[in-house]
């Protein structure tokens, strides 16, 4: 399959949902880190907290 390119201006915004068990997995696997995005909604917010939270203690 070929990769799909497009034009992307450096402030461009895609706003997309996503899983809460694929975003878990894309910042455990180092794919995905919370630098790279932010939440939209204060619910979202807490929930990721939650997950960064329960990342990190896995490494402790």
């Amino acid at each position: 399959m070929k990769p799909l390119f497009f034009e992307s201006q450096p402030t461009a915004i895609i706003n997309l949902a996503i899983s809460p068990n694929k975003l878990q997995s894309l910042m455990q696997e180092g794919k995905l880190h919370p630098e790279d995005f932010h939440c939209l909604d204060p619910k979202s917010k807490k929930s990721v907290w939650g997950m960064l939270r329960s990342l990190a203690a896995k490494h402790i």
